[in-house]
């Protein structure tokens, strides 16, 4: 595995507040991730999964601790930075791909790249390229409706590669579709970890979690290691 330390989370902590009632989702969370490595997040609904993820996303603000991506101290940025910094280094998979319903495959990925200084050509030409990759090539001009659900999420997917992120967050991204293209999905995030993207997936679903190459576990917002995959 590639040594290069990517990320490096120390002592993460979300604490909301429900009326008058104080509600720890995340406690004292600390993990270090290296370049390429394909890490899944496991544990129960409300366990603080999506939590940690949306603070390492720059989403949500953290209560306490830092989350250092590439050398930026995510948790101490200004909010005003924030934009540009999601924009530049992190890429977002969700589960139910957000793609903009008027747009085809083609031009949901180009938004990614619109506000990024690239040209009208190179973002076509990398849109494309990515689509491609996604085995997409013939579906460029199809709209979200006209697409299935695994080619739907191969979409979001190359929308988050567009900027050419750290680090791409995918929340439950196999949540909505079968397992043949949930096994579609996952060999493509393997196949990019390879290359040398960081990915990190929150899942319930154990066969997603076997694919990767670690498995952190969260309970009542405690993060702990699983075994090596």
């Amino acid at each position: 595995m590639p040594e290069e330390l990517i990320l490096n989370v120390k002592n993460l902590s979300k604490t909301y507040m429900q009326g008058k009632i104080q509600v720890q989702a995340l406690r004292s969370a600390s993990l270090k991730v290296r370049k390429g490595e394909f890490l899944a997040i496991m544990g129960p609904s409300g366990s603080g999964k999506s939590t940690l993820l949306a603070l390492l996303g720059t989403l949500e603000k953290a209560s306490g601790g830092k989350a250092i991506l590439e050398g930026i101290e995510l948790t101490s940025l200004p909010e005003k930075l924030l934009p540009s910094l999601r924009r530049e280094k992190i890429g977002f998979v969700f589960q139910h791909y957000n793609l903009i319903p008027t747009l085809s495959a083609l031009e949901n990925v180009e938004l990614a790249l619109r506000f990024s200084g690239v040209s009208k050509k190179e973002r076509k030409a990398r849109a494309k390229t990515l689509l491609e990759e996604m085995g997409l090539g013939a579906r460029l001009t199809h709209k979200p409706a006209e697409l299935s659900g695994g080619e739907q999420q191969r979409v979001s997917i190359a929308r988050a590669l567009a900027n050419r992120p750290a680090l791409i967050l995918a929340d439950e991204p196999t949540g909505e579709v079968d397992t043949k293209n949930r096994d579609s999905i996952v060999r493509v995030f393997k196949k990019l970890s390879e290359k040398g993207q960081t990915i990190i997936v929150v899942t319930h679903d154990p066969e997603v979690a076997k694919e990767c190459s670690r498995v952190l576990r969260i309970v009542d917002g405690v993060l702990s290691d699983g075994e090596e995959g």
